[in-house]
């Protein structure tokens, strides 16, 4: 693309300089002094005066690319002219022909968008764009190579088991496992961290989460709010309305939430194998029954799918052969036999003491008796010393061994709380009442002695939260925010937001069982039960809203309950089993034992006082034995190897270091300024982000009305109203895309005001992208994200990349107008063209080591991993043959790719100068 003085003729190429989305124009008429343009690709036509037409004359050099109009492509050897039409000689590259293309029979469909297209046809950015694009580069780099990446955005605490999980199965190659930690440890966070990165990182692509009828619209929400994972929810309306449609029903979205219910129905539940999904997740895993008709599809499912993620906290509730069976579904070809996994589980669990001896062990001292060091050599087929077990670093090398060779550790892992730690104290705080009509004055008068402190109240009903909110208000003008099912999710977040304002927010917060679901309010300590459940596990869950990890107060169990009334003997049965004051992991089968004799006492006028006692000492033995049933069968090994502290906090520090600066809301403020978007500060940790007139493009999660947003991790966590913005979020990784992969800051015009150097010396500053095509699934930008190449070139062609540092020259540019940038552009056509071209060869040599050193890195990682699980599946049959070729196959895939990386143009930068 060059001036010539060739005057226009007909049959000539030319791009618009005002609108290269038109494509390549070709002349069809000169006539005197204006001239008929047609833009092929649009079919549009233009008039221009000749004189003042704004259009830059399209010609290829020799070495660059064409492509012709029936779509082949061919690579210039030499041009010829005649009555000022080019003809380009080449090779074909797809056959190695000879060809000759008269300009005319070029493809009108030129990448407008490419720097050089854009540069030459007098397309520019400001300078200020093209350093934001420096700098989004620069980010994406980091946060592609990252090992944290996909783990960053999560609202919620950074707690080291969740992460440890999510780190060792997000990456694995096809997951298949079960995750049963114990009631308040984060199951669903835990699958939400393995979603999010294997997203994000490309291992995964289709999901589909299948939970309990009553918790998919929590599942949405909670997907949604802590990871900014949109799923669409497919219930048997939406099944019927994608028929209609035509297709597969669920191959419409990428990632489906479904009802357990859609299992058992005998139109939707068969066609959910007909798609290619590559990761499952079941949520509530011991509702799953063998016997059940949908086992069967589920088994089905399974098989066809590449990762399955089975959650449970109560993984043996329906019986071990039902525990089994839910182990086949990960492995049948490992879970075989029944009987033969019993005495497998069995050994494991006479080992349980010494690896808890192992574990708890400080200082230099031998930890095992001779009878534990002789059944542990036994085992091990080896023989033990006492400096062995006696040098600590010995004993964590036989810790991790022993780890190693638990078989179900691989498929299964299940935290306990007494293993992870870090939940607050239950205390409680009984109140008695004469009736039931003295309940608002009680609270009332509660309220107001512990001001200022937030209380949460939870009741069954939502005509009973309601209710209660009314009569506080009419009677004592308290103020009360409200929480029920009946609310959208955004008058959810207006109530939740009421109450989290320490500034001018409610003190107290009133909730229906199902509207709290799914919600954490740590920040408060103090909860009522204003009424008592009929199940222990819904009492758990209550609790649960305030017993959490992160909790800085004992949590304070307010229990109101009314003399010789039916809460009574709720309230001496729920304390003879200890469940307000501690975690409740026997309520279920307690429940089943009782739950009939306590229903009859409620109904007896007058209250059978004996009767009561008797029930709550009865309760109180069968909760001992049934505990003591659990502390037997508590697998330590399982524990050690679900939470590594070690590794596990070194995760929370990689996190904690990739964002503890402030380069993300440095960028996404320049952003915002640069693309048209508003950002109002309401506070230090906090703002207002909207669209404006001005917007440049639809951005996502950013709708008219505004959001607010914020970058600290701790604020979003007390403001669930608010949007927490990380590096993995889709706001954030859309402004990267556009930042990168869009035309947005790829051509610049900038001022040198250098007394040294001539006036009107130039230079060329042009970054070349570099990246490897493979497979998404591969996640080749762990090792080799898109790097930038930069290359400098002066007027004479040469090439001062390693004298002038970008950052030094850069420093001392300045912006110039965009009129007089068209002016210097429109001389220096020519040879900036042919400065792109020259640039080629010295960005190819820049990119050859980067592409060896990661060769290298590729074969030492690889091939350490490959070592590993093959050493591992000496000792573990759980490591599947399958595993073991994945990471044989993804080393030569990724190598292969890097033998053919793919370089670009990316950004143009002309600098000019012009002294004072």
């Amino acid at each position: 693309m060059s001036d010539t003085a060739t005057p226009y003729s007909v049959g000539q190429r030319w791009l618009s300089e005002t609108e290269t989305e038109q494509g390549l124009g070709l002349i069809t008429q000169v006539s005197g002094r204006m001239l008929t343009i047609l833009f092929p690709a649009t079919d549009e036509v233009r008039h221009y005066a000749a004189a003042e037409a704004p259009l830059a004359r399209y010609q290829l050099l020799a070495d660059e690319q064409g492509q012709h109009a029936d779509g082949w492509y061919f690579r210039v050897i030499e041009v010829t002219q005649q009555h000022g039409i080019n003809t380009y000689i080449g090779v074909r590259e797809d056959t190695q022909e000879s060809v000759r293309v008269p300009e005319p029979q070029l493809s009108a469909q030129v990448a407008v968008n490419h720097p050089m297209t854009r540069l030459l046809a007098g397309k520019t950015d400001r300078l200020d764009m093209y350093r934001l694009r420096q700098q989004a580069q620069q980010h994406l780099q980091a946060w592609q190579q990252s090992q944290v990446a996909g783990l960053l955005g999560a609202r919620v605490n950074l707690l080291p088991h969740q992460l440890y999980i999510a780190n060792q199965l997000a990456d694995r190659y096809q997951p298949r496992v079960m995750l049963a930690d114990e009631v308040g440890l984060g199951k669903t966070i835990e699958a939400g961290y393995i979603m999010q990165r294997r997203l994000l990182s490309g291992r995964s692509q289709r999901i589909i989460v299948i939970v309990p009828d009553s918790l998919t619209h929590q599942w949405i929400i909670e997907l949604q709010r802590r990871f900014a994972l949109r799923f669409s929810l497919f219930d048997e309306e939406r099944c019927e309305q994608a028929a209609l449609d035509g297709g597969d029903v669920f191959a419409s979205e990428q990632l489906v939430l479904i009802p357990q219910s859609l299992l058992r129905h005998p139109t939707w539940g068969p066609q959910l194998t007909a798609v290619n999904w590559d990761l499952l997740v079941f949520d509530e895993a011991h509702q799953l029954h063998p016997e059940q008709p949908q086992f069967a599809l589920m088994r089905e499912l399974c098989q066809v799918t590449a990762g399955v993620l089975l959650l449970t906290a109560t993984p043996e509730q329906a019986g071990a052969e039902a525990h089994f069976a839910r182990l086949q579904l990960l492995d049948p070809e490992r879970f075989y036999d029944h009987q033969a996994f019993v005495a497998e589980q069995q050994r494991y669990h006479e080992l349980a003491p010494l690896v808890g001896a192992l574990a708890d062990a400080a200082g230099d001292t031998n930890p095992l008796n001779a009878t534990q060091t002789d059944a542990l050599a036994e085992f091990l087929q080896r023989s033990l010393s006492t400096d062995v077990l006696s040098d600590p670093a010995s004993r964590q090398a036989l810790l991790d061994e022993l780890l190693d060779m638990h078989g179900t550790g691989r498929v299964m892992f299940r935290n306990a709380r007494a293993h992870v730690g870090g939940f607050p104290e239950r205390h409680l705080v009984p109140h008695e009442l004469d009736d039931e009509a003295a309940a608002i004055d009680w609270l009332q008068q509660l309220l107001k002695q512990h001001r200022p402190d937030k209380f949460i109240l939870i009741c069954k009903s939502t005509a009973g939260a309601l209710d209660l909110a009314e009569q506080l208000r009419i009677r004592f003008g308290l103020h009360a925010a409200v929480f029920h099912e009946g609310l959208s999710v955004l008058e959810r977040d207006r109530a939740a937001a009421f109450f989290a304002s320490p500034e001018d927010g409610c003190q107290l917060l009133i909730c229906s069982e199902i509207g709290s679901e799914g919600r954490n309010f740590q920040f408060a300590h103090h909860l009522i039960l204003f009424d008592l459940p009929e199940h222990p596990d819904l009492l758990e869950q209550r609790i649960g809203r305030l017993d959490r990890i992160g909790q800085q107060h004992p949590v304070q169990v307010h229990v109101p309950y009314v003399m010789d009334g039916a809460s009574e003997v709720w309230f001496r049965w729920y304390d003879a089993m200890n469940a307000f004051t501690a975690p409740n992991a026997v309520g279920d089968a307690l429940y089943e034992t009782f739950v009939e004799s306590v229903r009859e006492l409620t109904e007896q006028q007058p209250l059978d006082a004996m009767a009561v006692e008797q029930l709550a000492l009865a309760t109180e033995d069968k909760a001992e034995a049934l505990r003591a049933e659990v502390a037997q069968g508590r697998d330590r090994l399982q524990e050690l190897n679900a939470f590594r502290p070690q590794l596990a906090q070194a995760l929370v520090e990689r996190i904690e270091t990739f964002t503890e600066d402030n380069q993300l809301e440095a960028f996404m403020q320049e952003f915002w300024a640069r693309f048209g978007v508003d950002y109002d500060e309401l506070n230090a940790d906090s703002g207002w982000l909207r669209p404006t007139d001005q917007l440049r493009t639809p951005l996502a999660d950013l709708p008219e009305e505004g959001i607010t947003v914020t970058f600290s991790r701790n604020y979003a966590l007390a403001h669930e109203d608010v949007i927490l913005l990380s590096w993995d979020h889709p706001h954030v990784q859309q402004a990267l895309e556009l930042l990168t992969e869009d035309a947005f800051g790829s051509t610049c015009v900038a001022m040198l005001q250098n007394r040294a150097l001539p006036a009107g010396t130039w230079f060329l500053e042009l970054t070349f992208s570099s990246r490897a095509v493979a497979p998404r699934e591969l996640a080749v930008q762990e090792f080799y994200p898109r790097q930038a190449i930069r290359v400098l070139l002066d007027s004479q062609g040469r090439d001062l990349s390693q004298k002038v540092p970008a950052p030094s020259l850069d420093k001392q540019l300045q912006f110039m107008d965009k009129k007089q940038a068209r002016m210097i552009i429109k001389q220096l056509r020519p040879a900036l063209q042919q400065a792109m071209v020259n640039a080629v060869a010295p960005a190819e040599a820049l990119q050859q080591p980067l592409i060896e050193k990661t060769q290298q890195h590729i074969e030492t990682v690889l091939s350490q991993q490959l070592a590993r699980l093959q050493q591992l599946q000496t000792r573990n049959p759980m490591i599947r043959d399958d595993e073991l070729d994945a990471v044989v196959k993804r080393k030569t895939e990724l190598l292969a790719a890097l033998q053919q990386p793919l370089l670009q143009l990316d950004t143009a930068r002309v600098i000019v100068n012009i002294p004072t």
